[in-house]
């Protein structure tokens, strides 16, 4: 499969890529070039013109593009909302002008307020009011609409806490590491890039118009569920495997 991955030379990005290019021909898009040795196409995820360019000749498309992390001054919500809401909408306008079918879209259990300290699962409706969690909930209704309007299936992962593998339980992300805890104390184990690869993998097979996994790698505090991704994808947490 031709896969092209937007954002793909960001944290998220870096942490898949080398297993998604072992099963795929993979295209990424990013101003900064990635560190597997893929297809690289410079550019924004904002700009229409360079995605609709970077689609062509695919067979489906991961967007996991991310903004500014300073969420809370106004030119870094303005650049979130930009990233998760404006290039969400662009990537899914791209593949559908291009034919380009299906999409997977990386949204976060951000949508979620108060995350650490209750069960959750996909029938939950998202409730989050920062601006980062808000920003992913809108990313969301972007690929609700482009699936009701131009027939694409997308198949959305909400992700908690990516790590590289050899930093797993702990999380590795913007250049440090950290231990997550629930609200009880209890640790809550990130998610191994190996498993979430894993997980990218399956979604790009499973193709059933607009469908919503929880994906955690979390075996201790067990607050959210991926008995969903369990059964439709196929997928579930084994890193590290004994």
């Amino acid at each position: 499969m031709r896969v092209l991955v937007v954002g793909g030379a960001g944290y998220v990005g870096n942490l898949v890529v080398p297993l998604l290019a072992e099963h795929h021909l993979v295209r990424v898009l990013d101003p900064r070039p990635p560190t597997a040795a893929v297809e690289h196409l410079p550019g924004s995820a904002t700009d229409y013109d360079v995605v609709r360019a970077g689609v062509e000749g695919m067979d489906a498309v991961i967007h996991c593009a991310m903004g500014n992390h300073d969420w809370h001054t106004p030119s870094g919500a303005a650049d979130t909302l930009d990233v998760n809401v404006k290039s969400v909408h662009l990537t899914l306008m791209a593949a559908h002008d291009a034919g380009v079918p299906h999409a997977v879209h990386i949204s976060s259990m951000s949508v979620y307020r108060d995350l650490e300290s209750r069960r959750l699962d996909e029938s939950d409706p998202p409730d989050a009011t920062d601006p980062y969690g808000l920003s992913k909930r809108l990313g969301e209704e972007v690929c609700r609409a482009a699936v009701h309007e131009w027939g694409l299936s997308v198949t959305v992962l909400r992700l908690t806490w990516p790590t590289p593998d050899d930093l797993w339980p702990d999380w590795g992300a913007f250049g440090g590491v950290e231990t997550r805890y629930a609200t009880d104390g209890t640790r809550i184990d990130a998610t191994a890039a190996s498993d979430l690869g894993r997980a990218m993998l399956a979604a790009l097979e499973h193709r059933d118009g607009l469908d919503v996994f929880t994906i955690s790698g979390d075996r201790t505090a067990r607050l959210w569920s991926t008995a969903k991704a369990r059964e439709r994808l196929g997928w579930e947490p084994t890193f590290p495997r004994g």
